[in-house]
Order: structure tokens, then sequence, then C-alpha cells
């Protein structure tokens, strides 16, 4: 058997148990979500939320120390060099323990006084926003020393341990609901903070004990290779810079809305990012499954198979994200008044721009991952990233003219439509990527699914105008059998062929 077909079967295999995660990680939040509101209320909600955000934009460093770690074990496992590989994990680790300090430092310095002095917080949980924050820090720190154990899971492509990770996760979260509703005499925000940090410490010794057992080059040891960080510096300091825009742009706009409005819009914000975050995880399946192999191939110089797999993950990505998307953005207020009972004020219209951002940003990952693998991500991270950037204040300018809290969100779609086609210019310079064959193979498919969903859930919204269950579940269930039967007829013979055989295969199974 051909070594891209073996390559082919394991990515199959990898997005299988990382799509088995996703869905249970997706019902048990759904579950949460819902209990995690009724029993914290719309401003506490919020407060969690908003607090947390500013922990995230102070760690905004993890994606970019993630993506370093990944890519350099990934390049020692591609060259079969397992000495590589132990240096990298091993000056990963150092790295994160020094940055963690930093972070330590700078939270309860700076970031302590931003909570204290500039967030709008009722007076009364201005204590227990602060308890908060200092248990986020600590959630925060867990996932900060987590990266190089979870970057050297993906390298080896043990996606298994990853889903019964998540198993574990899962039921961490619904045992958290219970605590929250048994120990009701006890302040519920902070109670929920305490035990979101313990299961973020938990989890991270569960990696450690995972990888220190299974990989020889998982070693907890400090190491220091002059050369080697200097190497990972030039690729850290242009990736630093795209992940202080990213977090500047998505929780500063948490921030922004805060200052504005008030808690109460934070607490509609985090619904409609739970939301999207279910188009985004589709996403970082098909990615994380795929990411080793992207690399893996640039590094033996198989760029025709490169090329191949950008193209395919973008695809079917996108399908997927939008057979899922797409029927919901439609019915999506049917849903949140289902899943939540009480809908905070905005809700509907944030979920639905929220998620076309997430549908525009499904087609960036692939991209991003090309110019990972090259190293040159300079105008990926730098320059591209200033679309990103520039939400923020651009948001802030328009607020300031007229105090609407949807501004922020159109800002974010027209500034990730820039930020994409940024990438896709700059991958095509990079691999020489064919615009025109792109634009054939993935977008092209994805405007015509759209339209014929989009078109599909409006007719059928219109013959049955009341909204109840009955009309919920026709307008669904007719999208999602017209969006397989689409996608179907888009996909290439070759591609139907194997989905065919796939199948079958599962059928006999059944039947056995």
């Amino acid at each position: 058997m051909s070594a891209t077909s073996e390559n082919n079967k394991r990515i199959a295999k990898n997005m299988l148990f990382l799509y088995m995660r996703m869905l249970l990680i997706m019902g048990v939040t759904l579950y949460t979500s819902r209990v995690v509101l009724q029993v914290l209320g719309v401003e506490d909600f919020g407060i969690y939320n908003v607090v947390g955000g500013v922990v995230s934009i102070m760690a905004f460093f993890i994606s970019s120390l993630s993506n370093v770690s990944q890519r350099y074990m990934n390049i020692g496992l591609g060259k079969q060099d397992i000495r590589e590989v132990e240096y990298a994990f091993r000056q990963s680790f150092t790295l994160m323990c020094l940055l963690s300090a930093i972070l330590l430092l700078l939270g309860e310095t700076l970031g302590l006084w931003f909570v204290y002095n500039k967030l709008v917080i009722p007076p009364d949980r201005t204590v227990a926003a602060l308890w908060v924050y200092q248990f986020s820090l600590i959630s925060v720190l867990s996932a900060i020393n987590q990266v190089p154990l979870m970057g050297s899971i993906v390298a080896h492509e043990r996606m298994n341990m990853y889903a019964y990770l998540g198993l574990f996760e899962a039921c961490a979260r619904l045992l958290i609901v219970y605590f929250l509703k048994v120990f009701g005499t006890f302040d519920s925000l902070i109670l929920y903070g305490m035990l979101t940090a313990l299961v973020s410490f938990i989890t991270w010794l569960l990696y450690a004990i995972y990888c220190i057992r299974v990989f020889s080059e998982c070693k907890l040891r400090f190491y220091w290779d002059h050369s080697l960080v200097k190497d990972m510096s030039r690729f850290i300091g242009q990736n630093l810079f795209g992940c202080f825009a990213w977090s500047a742009g998505i929780q500063g706009t948490n921030i922004l809305l805060n200052l504005f409005f008030g808690p109460a819009i934070n607490a509609a914000r985090a619904i409609s990012v739970q939301v999207s975050a279910v188009v985004t995880r589709f996403t970082e399946n098909i990615m994380t499954a795929v990411k080793p192999q992207i690399i893996k191939s640039y590094a033996s110089g198989d760029r025709e198979y490169m090329i191949v797999l950008i193209v395919k993950s973008s695809k079917y990505a996108y399908f997927l994200a939008a057979l899922f998307a797409i029927p919901v953005m439609m019915e999506i207020e049917f849903l949140l008044k289902v899943w939540l009972g009480q809908v905070p004020e905005h809700t509907v219209a944030f979920t639905r721009l929220v998620l076309c951002e997430s549908l525009i940003g499904v087609f960036i990952p692939p991209l991003w991952i090309a110019a990972n693998a090259t190293g040159r991500i300079k105008n990926n991270q730098v320059y591209g990233r200033m679309f990103t950037l520039a939400i923020l204040p651009i948001s802030y300018l328009l607020l300031k003219v007229q105090q609407d809290p949807m501004i922020p969100f159109f800002v974010a779609v027209v500034a990730n439509i820039g930020y994409w086609l940024y990438c896709l210019y700059d991958i095509h310079v990079q691999i020489r990527l064919d615009i025109r064959y792109y634009l054939k193979e993935v977008v092209m498919p994805g405007l015509f699914l759209s339209l014929i969903l989009c078109s599909v859930g409006l007719i059928q919204s219109l013959m049955i105008p009341e909204d109840t269950f009955s009309r919920f579940l026709l307008v669904f269930a007719s999208m999602l059998i017209v969006g397989v039967c689409v996608v179907y007829r888009l996909l290439s013979e070759g591609e139907r062929v194997v989905l065919q055989g796939y199948i079958q295969r599962v059928c006999t199974k059944l039947k056995k």
C-alpha cells in the first residue's frame, strides 16, 4: 500500500476520534451552558466571561507557543530524528515555565489593577470577580504548561488519547454543574471559577502522565540550546504578533462591549461565541488531523501532496461547517428559546453575525498551516493580522459615534474576509498555489452550497411563518437533506468512490 494511502487512512482515523470527541463535548457544553446561565444569572455569567477575557489577552502567546512546539516536533518526526524531537520538547517546556512566571507577575499587577479599576462590575460583585480572576489565572497557567504535551500528542497523531481526555473534560463539566446545584448556599460565581480551575489543573496532570509514560522524548527537564532558542524565537516573535492581534480583536471586543454596555451584553456575546465554537471545532478537528501531514509533506519535499491537503481540507471543513451553521442561523431564535429559556437581549443577532464570521474563518487555518510549514510566517502573522488588530480601534471609533452593540460584530466579519484573502495571496506566492484552482475547488462549491441551503431555509420559513417545533424540524431536516445531496454532487468522482466505499464498510460492520 502506498505511503499516501496510509497517510489518508491515518487522517481519516484521527478525524473520526476527533469528531467523536467534539460531539461529546458539544452535547455536554450545550447542557451545562444552559444550567450555568440559570444558576449564575445573566449578570454573573457576563462577569465571568469578561474577567476571563482579561486573562486571555495576557496569555495571547499560548497559541503561538503551541504552533511552534508542534512545528519543531513534526519536523523532527518527519526526519525520523527522535533526538531532535526531544530537544524541541524540552526547550518548549523550559520556555513555557519561563513565560508562566512572567504571566503570573503581569497578572498579579497590571491585570489585577485593570479588573479592579476599569471593568464595569457592580460594586457588590467586585470581590467575587476578583476571586474569579485568580482562578482564571490558574486555568491559563495550566493551559500554558499543557502546550508541549498536546504538541507531542498531535505530532505523534495519537488522537485517540485526545478523545479520551475530551471524555474526562465532558464528565468534569457535568460534575461542575452538579456541584453548582448542590452547594446553592455558596457564591455560585466563585464556586464555578474554582471548579473550572481545578478541572484545568487535573487535565494538565493527565496529559503529563500520559506523555511521560508513552513518548520517550517527553521529559519534564529544563533545557537551553542558544541556537535552537534563537531559531524558535524568530518563529515565536512573528507568531506572537499574530496571536496578540487575534486576542486583542476577540477578547478586546469583549472588554469594549463591557465598557460601553455593561456585563449583560457580555453574557449575550458569550452565548453567541459558544454556538459559533461548534463551527470552529469542525475546522479544528480537520486541521488537527491534517496538520502533521501538511508539515511532514513539506519537510519531505512533496509539494503537490501538500497542496492537495490544503485544498481538500479547506473544502471538507467548509462543507461540514456550513451544513451545521446555516440551518442554525435560520432557526437560531427558536433554538435559543429551547436551549436557554431565558435569552439575553441581542443574543440572536450576535449569534448570526458570529456564525458568519466563523464560516469565513473556516478557509483560513489550512493556509496558515501551510505558512507554518514553510516557516515564512511574517506576512501571514504580522501584515495579515493587521486586519484582525484593526477590529478594536475601528469598533471603538464607531461606538463613539453611535452606541450600537452590533458594530464590533460587523467590523469583525469584514476584517475576517480581508485576512483570509491576504493569507490566500501569501500562500500563492510561497508555494505557487494556483488561486484560480483554489477558487474553483474550494470557494465556488462552498458558495453554491451556501446559496442552496439559504434558499431552501428561506422558502420554507416563508411558507410556515409560525415559530413552532414542527416548523423547526421541517426546515432543519429539509436543509440538511438537500445540503448532503448537494455536497455529494460537489465531490469529485474519486472522492465519491472513496465515500461510497467507506459507507459500505460501515454498513457491513453494522450487519455483523
